[in-house]
């Protein structure tokens, strides 16, 4: 690429390849052209544009060390106004994707039959909706997250807070990047497993072709 002269592939299993710091400094700025940030170190196995993790630990004892020979003024990217920023994106751009699949629920299955917020145990834990329907009721909570490792601890957590909730409940993860066979890949190698064996994630895409063919109650004169 014309803008990245120093981006280098990484070709699989191939012993003892070099990569320069221009090289690696190109990965870096290249992925953060496509994300809107710098990778965290999970992702760097899955970034054809960087070495692998091992390879990064085994050079410079780790990505944070990294970071630092790069040049980056914020070099722990878990810490202070990195990580800042982070929540303060994933946050607004979580309750964006709130607001809106609350409009699409609403009209679907009605204004009626969509309740916000509702309160399902005693420690007055809350569901984001919970939705009535002639093919089953069902609750959904919706977040947003901007990594595999933080997705996977936000689901920990909420399978603490929903271990009393009973009947379907879809986490619907409201990142476009994250695709329904990644997802699926996750929960494979979770070791906290669902309570609730009607509990699943889906991505957004994933969540619409589900609920597209459900039938809906006839709306209240």
């Amino acid at each position: 690429m014309e803008k990245y002269k120093n981006l280098k592939k990484n070709i699989k299993n191939v012993v003892g390849e070099k990569w320069s710091l221009e090289n690696l400094k190109d990965g870096f700025e290249y992925f953060k052209e496509l994300n809107g940030r710098y990778p965290g170190s999970i992702e760097l196995d899955s970034f054809e544009f960087l070495p692998n993790r091992k390879m990064i630990e085994r050079r410079f004892g780790g990505l944070q060390q990294l970071r630092s020979v790069l040049g980056y003024e914020d070099v722990h990217f878990g810490k202070g106004k990195f990580r800042s920023e982070i929540a303060l994106r994933v946050n607004k751009r979580g309750r964006a994707s709130e607001l809106a699949l609350e409009r699409i629920l609403k009209n679907k299955f009605g204004e009626v039959f969509v309740h916000t917020e509702k309160i399902f145990d005693d420690s007055r834990n809350r569901v984001d909706f919970y939705v009535y329907s002639p093919d089953g009721n069902f609750g959904v909570d919706i977040f947003n997250t901007d990594t595999m490792l933080n997705l996977q601890n936000n689901i920990n957590i909420k399978i603490d807070k929903y271990k009393n909730f009973s009947g379907k409940l879809f986490y619907v993860v409201a990142n476009d990047n994250f695709s329904q066979d990644d997802i699926d890949l996750s929960v494979l190698h979770k070791k906290k497993i669902f309570s609730n064996n009607g509990s699943v994630i889906v991505n957004l895409k994933k969540f619409y072709e589900i609920i597209g063919p459900m039938k809906s109650y006839p709306k209240p004169f």
